[in-house]
């Protein structure tokens, strides 16, 4: 039994066989704490609510890391030529010294980057964002210590460095208490009947199930149409209308505005509705 303790004392500090269940508990206790943390940071995020939400899982994946370097650097101790290194990471001397030398790194410069998207969250999980120089648009779904996660309407997920992130102009499509509005721009014929158009885009835009009413109680009262048209300009080929479409997400506004412009299309053809396009009329002079 001796013989098989002693086995690798050449190289760690009690043996191989102490080494590995040494290695095991470690990684046990750690895997539990992870756990644990991770549990105590949804429990918080619901109890705290949707601000508290992106602060409170920065924090937490700033914890679970530091757990896994001091499990990393302890386990490095007991294999004697790395003994050193797992020693010193841990001394606080050496943690300071470590500390200094990231802070030129782009490493530290994104953990810091990180640190003020969680504390001022000019971004929070769940925001439908647009990178405008990048041309990326997508739903934040992770903020860790060095990239920000942002999931895009073709379900693949972009990773975008915190300092890009806390350096770069982004529109944030959050809604919380007001709607989605999208603007669609057509054009008719100049001999058009213009009453008709705007009562065929009313129909098509509100028989919608995705339609949303943006009228107040005083405007329904009134009986305002929900569907605001405007003669917008007079163009070569004909005439534009403009509108507004409402809807909750930004997601469901641009579903609803494709069915839109399809009903419409449909409509204005079954109606004899011209949308018009450019021609050029070309005469050929005679020389002869």
């Amino acid at each position: 039994m001796d013989k098989f303790l002693t086995i690798g004392e050449t190289i760690f500090e009690d043996g191989l066989v102490l080494f590995i269940l040494r290695g095991v508990l470690m990684l046990a206790v750690e895997e539990t704490v992870v756990r644990m943390i991770r549990r105590s940071i949804r429990r918080e995020a619901e109890q705290r609510g949707v601000n508290a939400r992106t602060p409170i899982r920065f924090i937490g994946n700033v914890m679970i890391t530091v757990i896994r370097c001091v499990v990393v650097f302890m386990i490095l101790g007991d294999i004697k030529p790395l003994s050193g290194v797992g020693k010193a990471m841990l001394g606080a001397t050496s943690i300071i010294t470590i500390v200094v030398g990231l802070a030129a790194q782009e490493a530290f410069g994104n953990l810091i980057a990180g640190f003020f998207l969680a504390m001022y969250q000019p971004v929070r999980l769940g925001d439908l964002i647009v990178l405008k120089s990048q041309n990326i648009t997508g739903t934040v779904e992770e903020i860790t210590l060095r990239h920000t996660v942002i999931k895009t309407y073709d379900g693949t997920r972009v990773i975008v460095p915190n300092a890009k992130m806390n350096s770069e102009i982004i529109e944030n499509r959050r809604t919380e208490e007001t709607l989605i509005s999208r603007m669609i721009v057509l054009s008719v014929a100049y001999d058009t009947d213009i009453d008709l158009a705007k009562r065929i885009i009313t129909e098509c835009v509100t028989k919608q199930k995705e339609f949303v009413d943006p009228r107040t109680p005083e405007q329904i009262k009134a009986k305002e149409s929900p569907v605001t048209i405007v003669v917008t300009e007079f163009l070569d080929s004909g005439i534009e209308l403009s509108f507004r479409i409402y809807n909750r997400t930004s997601q469901e506004s641009y579903t609803f505005a494709g069915t839109v412009r399809e009903c419409i299309l449909k409509a204005f053809r079954a109606n004899g509705i011209e949308i018009p396009y450019p021609t050029r009329t070309v005469e050929l002079k005679n020389t002869d």
